[in-house]
């Protein structure tokens, strides 16, 4: 049976409070001077019981615990950081990229200013809800008519995707929600490159999923003020 991080942490604390107690018991010598007078000098020497057996134990849990933080915790915490960093660019290139397919089918022609506007959900809204989703529509119609378009738009979903499995499988994740919404993402991005019941318009599904993405918009909940997926990542 596998042992949550969090678990283990608990336990460590747990042994490292002992410990700390432990080595403040067995020592044989005076309590730390800058101790003296407080409200801890009383309880220490409470505490103070001389054991070189404890003091020993103690001492060499601490400063096993010490190593271990340094060579095991500190490159796993360096990992987490870097594999978050590395998602969190992916994912703002994701919807960049997107966006310019998408301005590519609706439009043609487009700046690097207006793409950059469009990954702010509200303003992507407005852009395409313009004349009664005129915009939208049109993006929708280029897709369909423009098979390149259409699978330039499944290659950049396949790399997000293939991204977050990589996080899947090299971070340990304790919060089930993000596993929820990272295992929801890839598994409906497969359906919809797969599944039949999206093939006959195709077009149609995977406008609604990149709606919900740029458009922070639920068909369930409605409007979303919070990107879910970049929250997501932001609580690796």
């Amino acid at each position: 049976m596998k042992v949550s991080n969090r678990s283990i942490n608990f336990v460590l604390l747990i042994l490292t409070t002992i410990s700390i107690f432990g080595v403040i018991a067995g020592s044989k010598e005076n309590i730390l001077g800058i101790l003296k007078g407080t409200i801890f000098e009383q309880p220490l020497y409470k505490l103070h019981i001389g054991n070189e057996i404890i003091f020993s134990l103690s001492g060499g849990f601490l400063i096993s615990l010490f190593f271990w933080f340094l060579v095991v915790k500190l490159p796993e915490i360096r990992k987490r950081e870097i594999i978050k960093n590395n998602i969190s660019i992916h994912y703002q290139h994701f919807k960049e990229d997107t966006i310019q397919i998408l301005l590519s089918a609706s439009i043609g022609t487009y700046n690097s200013e207006l793409v950059r506007k469009l990954c702010d959900y509200k303003e992507f809204q407005k852009f395409f809800s313009e004349n009664n989703h005129q915009k939208w529509y049109d993006a929708l119609n280029g897709l369909q008519s423009n098979q390149d378009l259409l699978n330039d738009l499944l290659v950049e979903m396949e790399l997000l995707t293939n991204e977050i499995s990589y996080v899947l499988d090299n971070v340990e994740i304790a919060d089930e929600k993000i596993m929820t919404v990272f295992k929801s993402l890839s598994s409906h991005v497969y359906k919809l490159k797969t599944a039949s019941v999206f093939s006959y318009d195709q077009v149609k599904y995977l406008g609604n999923f990149m709606w919900g993405i740029l458009a922070q918009w639920s068909f369930i909940d409605g409007q979303r003020e919070e990107d879910i997926i970049q929250e997501m990542i932001n609580k690796l």
